[in-house]
């Protein structure tokens, strides 16, 4: 029996413009490492950048693109089964690539199944628990014949952001947002603005009702900031707790379902099922 290639995509600052490793990194290796002798993992690295926040200064969405063609390289380069599993800007890469395979632009057999930790393009409704969707919005079509897993937290808003959250329109605007190329930035955002294409458009308009109703989004969005931030902040010397931090970064550490699992022994413990039984033709939420 053919060893199973699961190809690892890191979250934002995981990876480099020039990372040509291939031992896994990062907190999927929390994943990697759980999975037993019938697979092999690899490191698929790339810019994993957001603007000037990451080494190399590249935008999220160019950023994301070097990752779409590094990941289909390397599925073609595997030779056999594969599984993609990704983490944050991760999973948006991967996200792309499905994309591909639902176009019919990559071979759907190419990918064997695919799990996502905290992905910013996460479905309503994929993880119990959340009751948004992922900051990015909805992204790209995923083939029906391609099981998918999605890890979550509630609290995490990369990838349960309320539905009209303030932090989506900071998406957007950021999306494109680069010091090593700040034309095409401030031409994205031109676009966006005169096009007033924000995932938030149809829900804000002028009035005393929406008002009240922002006043609403701005808490929420300060809620969903402080779970994205560290649990201990400092600042010139003043040190603060914040209890309800590091929601993102807890996938390793924390338990995360009732049996007390964390999220990346969720997602080891299902790629094993999907080896076992082979992957169901339908895309399944985490459980």
């Amino acid at each position: 029996m053919s060893l199973i290639t699961v190809l690892a995509v890191g979250g934002t600052g995981e990876s480099h413009p020039d990372d040509r490793r291939t031992e896994v990194s990062g907190l999927l290796r929390e994943v990697t490492d759980a999975l037993d002798g019938r697979f092999v993992a690899r490191w698929v690295g790339y810019p994993a950048s957001y603007g000037p926040v990451a080494v190399g200064g590249l935008s999220y969405r160019q950023s994301t693109e070097v990752g779409v063609r590094r990941v289909i390289e390397a599925v073609a380069e595997a030779g056999g089964p594969v599984m993609l599993i990704g983490y944050s800007q991760g999973c948006t890469v991967i996200r792309e690539v499905l994309g591909h395979v639902a176009a019919g632009r990559l071979a759907a057999d190419a990918i064997a199944a695919v799990g996502l930790i905290s992905d910013p393009e996460q479905p309503e409704g994929a993880v119990p628990g959340c009751r948004g969707h992922g900051v990015a919005g909805s992204g790209p079509a995923i083939p029906d014949s391609i099981p998918v897993l999605w890890v979550g937290h509630p609290d995490d808003m990369i990838c349960n952001a309320s539905d009209d959250s303030f932090v989506r329109d900071v998406a957007d605007l950021t999306r494109w947002m680069s010091l090593r190329d700040p034309c095409s930035w401030l031409r994205k955002l031109w676009e966006l603005l005169r096009n007033n294409s924000f995932q938030n458009a149809t829900k804000t308009r002028l009035g005393f009702r929406q008002w009240r109703t922002d006043l609403r989004r701005l808490r929420t969005a300060l809620l969903e900031v402080l779970g994205y931030l560290p649990p201990r902040l400092a600042w010139r010397g003043v040190r603060l707790s914040n209890p309800r931090g590091g929601r993102h970064v807890a996938y390793a550490s924390e338990p995360l379902d009732a049996g007390g699992l964390t999220g990346c022994q969720v997602l080891a413990q299902w790629i094993q099922v999907q080896a076992t039984f082979g992957a169901a033709r339908a895309v399944s939420p985490a459980a």
